[in-house]
């Protein structure tokens, strides 16, 4: 995808993301048997109880008032679910660890208003969000005598202002954007598409058949590569819902039909004409579908080689001589790269295939229908609120999010150097630094540890591991080196600037970002993240575990807290990131960030054992009351980081005298406290590589001896799991 398609869409998702608000914490067929007696141990208990509050009731789901059946989840009630925990529904810490700690706050929760999630961790997205407002608001710093803050300031403050600029933006409406719809309604024959998708215009702003970006390498993170992706699903998003629709899938297909015939509409085309449009749109893309990858398919750890396929200029003309994908690579620079990868090469003669005269209605429909609901983010107010309604209906959303958060969120993800360049200065220290970084050194020192005593792996792969570990970089909370951003200018409301104009000069300035770097070696002292998010990351490309600023709150880390708050909390954090490079994905990159085979045959065959191991338990996971059990594939990646990265925690604790277990194990379950709409909830299940949050604190917890001796935890109880049954790869 071009540089200004790529913030295009980027703005475009965001919005509706924003509306959405299902923000992530954290950061991707075995024939093997596993005897299930623990978990069906931990279901007859919790199904117990049910029973005999059920019983006692004496009541239905839908009379007592709970969203789903609880009695056929297993191994434990689903209390992500907004509304599944009343005073009558609790549990001994013994059964369920995550409701037993959690109880009155996941009772008491409220959704802040346009969210469809609410955690205790968005304290941290409170905090930066405060202070980045403060930001917003000043004006003095427009005056400063640095002027990289002059530059921060007026960028970050005038797409935040632009953006609310109602008035301006409901005088333009969609007109800038009608002779772009009418080229389009215009199209005749095969000819006329080819020269609309290598227009200027549609360069800009149109909804181009296929992805074409700048990354990095696989086999040598240290260059930049083209990369050319699929065909973007506009309807559903996942190539497995053309051939059976989920509840998801179909609320996803009202949001996206919904937005289309809005802006048809806007648009002067007529309901029996939108109506063939979004018909002829979904058949092209349900023919292109079978060509692509699900995204269950994507969570393979196979998936990560097989998306590895070089290609010369050369192949791409002979893999699609029709669709001008080359043309387009040679027209805006993409050709020059010597390196360009396709992700899915089945997909692109596919794509090929349908680029005829015979299918011409359908594509240029899906070109209409993905270029008139990319807009509506952009026009006036009437669209946005629109898309707002959508969202908010897709998502069980009943109330607005407030214009000032959408704007400073937008601003955010516009600039986010701006954002922390300015934040570091009012707000950070060098102490936090040095004592997040010295708390990073230990768990990799611990790490070592965990590595020399695992006794299933070979010395030479073990040798390997920690070599790798001994070239991990730590980013904490702020780096010293930022990309040049010189660049970018936003001509300031009271200056005459518009959102619009604004959005174009920064496309224009994100590709002319982007082209700098064809041919180029990637500088990784630039960390290429925003600081402020409220996240933590590892980044297999560069090695580095990264502990931002955005993600410290009091439930994740003050100076104050005890050594054990700290451990069960933010440590457990930073054990999971540092264990995301010996996942299923990270275990595939070596020490310098590149795909390469490091383990023996014998070992990787141990892991990926180990591995299967932990998916076939969390396919017996029932979270919702149709039995659609969860899927292991989907979550293993940081569900083995969640495990390992707790196991690094408990090794540091062995050797703290009088170290409070009960106190750790409370600390983690608070960390992952959480409510979700049941839309959202539904979603999240279908596309996050993350297990629900009850998940994530009871199935880590159950793993390790220190917890059930903490609370005398015995077979029979729902959290007891038999040592023979652990599914901890590490």
């Amino acid at each position: 995808m071009n540089g200004q398609k790529k913030l295009k869409q980027k703005t475009a998702l965001l919005l509706a993301v924003i509306l959405i608000a299902a923000l992530l914490t954290g950061c991707q067929p075995r024939d093997i048997q596993m005897q299930f007696s623990a978990a069906a141990d931990q279901a007859e208990a919790i199904g117990d109880y049910l029973h005999s509050f059920n019983q006692s009731m004496g009541q239905t789901v839908s009379e007592s008032g709970l969203p789903m059946d609880p009695s056929v989840m297993k191994p434990w009630i689903n209390t992500t679910i907004y509304g599944m925990v009343t005073d009558e529904i609790n549990a001994d810490i013994k059964d369920d660890l995550y409701l037993n700690v959690n109880h009155d706050w996941l009772r008491d929760a409220e959704f802040r208003p346009g969210y469809a999630s609410e955690m205790r961790l968005l304290e941290a997205t409170d905090i930066v969000r405060e202070r980045c407002q403060k930001l917003l608001a000043d004006k003095t710093l427009l005056q400063s005598e640095d002027p990289q803050v002059v530059h921060d300031a007026s960028l970050i403050q005038g797409i935040y202002e632009l953006f609310l600029d109602w008035e301006k933006r409901n005088e333009t409406g969609v007109e800038p954007f009608r002779p772009l719809v009418e080229k389009i309604l215009a199209v005749d024959s095969m000819e006329a598409v080819t020269e609309l998708l290598l227009s200027e215009d549609y360069f800009f702003w149109g909804a181009f058949p296929a992805s074409v970006s700048l990354g990095t390498n696989a086999e040598d993170s240290s260059l930049y590569e083209v990369k050319i992706g699929p065909t973007a699903l506009l309807t559903y998003g996942d190539a497995a819902e053309y051939k059976e629709e989920t509840p998801n899938g179909k609320r996803n297909r009202e949001y996206a039909d919904g937005v289309a015939r809005y802006m048809f509409s806007r648009f002067d085309i007529s309901d029996t004409d939108a109506e063939c449009c979004l018909e002829d749109a979904y058949a092209f893309e349900e023919q292109i579908a079978e060509s692509e990858k699900t995204v269950l398919e994507s969570y393979d750890p196979a998936a990560l080689k097989e998306s590895i396929n070089p290609v010369t200029m050369d192949e791409l003309k002979e893999m699609s001589p029709n669709f001008p994908l080359t043309d387009f690579m040679e027209r805006y620079g993409y050709a020059e790269s010597r390196l360009i990868n396709i992700s899915e090469p089945k997909w692109l003669p596919a794509l090929n295939a349908l680029y005829t005269e015979e299918h011409l209605d359908e594509l240029k429909a899906y070109l209409l229908k993905g270029t008139v609901s990319g807009l509506i983010s952009y026009v006036d107010e009437e669209a946005y609120r629109t898309q707002q309604r959508l969202s908010n209906a897709a998502s069980g959303i009943t109330e607005n999010q407030p214009d000032e958060e959408i704007a400073y969120t937008l601003a955010l993800s516009m600039f986010p150097d701006s954002f922390d360049r300015l934040y570091i200065r009012e707000y950070l220290s060098e102490d936090i630094r040095q004592e997040i970084t010295k708390l990073c050194e230990d768990a990799i020192e611990t790490y070592r540890e965990m590595l020399a005593g695992t006794e299933w792996l070979s010395v030479e792969t073990r040798n390997k591991a920690v070599n790798k570990l001994n070239h991990m970089t730590i980013h904490a909370v702020y780096p010293d080196k930022w990309e040049d951003d010189s660049m970018y200018a936003i001509k300031a409301r009271e200056d005459g600037g518009t959102y619009l104009e604004a959005i174009q000069d920064i496309s224009e300035s994100s590709f002319e970002v982007a082209m700098s770097h064809i041919n180029g070696t990637v500088d990784k002292e630039i960390w290429g993240i925003n600081i402020l998010d409220t996240n933590a990351y590892y980044n297999p490309t560069d090695n580095s575990i990264n502990i931002i600023p955005g993600f410290f709150c009091d439930v994740t880390y003050r100076s104050d807290m005890s050594i054990e708050e700290k451990y069960g909390a933010l440590g457990t954090v930073i054990g999971h990131e540092i264990s995301h490079a010996f996942d299923t994905n990270g275990a595939q990159y070596d020490e310098n960030g590149n795909v390469a085979d490091w383990w023996t045959e014998e070992d990787y065959a141990a892991f990926m054992e180990r591995a299967g191991k932990l998916v076939d338990y969390y396919d017996q996971v029932v979270g919702f009351d149709d039995g659609t059990p969860s899927n292991g594939q989907m979550v293993q990646t940081e569900a083995i980081a969640d495990m390992a990265g707790m196991k690094c925690m408990l090794m540091m604790a062995e050797k703290i005298e009088g170290f409070d277990y009960d106190t750790f194990f409370r600390a983690n379950a608070k960390l992952w406290s959480r409510v979700n709409t049941l839309e959202a909830t539904e979603a999240m299940v279908m596309t996050d590589s993350h297990p629900m949050h009850y998940l994530r604190a009871n199935v880590t917890a159950q793993q390790f001896d220190e917890f059930l001796e903490a609370f005398g935890v015995k077979p029979g109880d729902g959290m007891y799991l038999a040592p023979e049954d652990r599914i901890a790869v590490w």
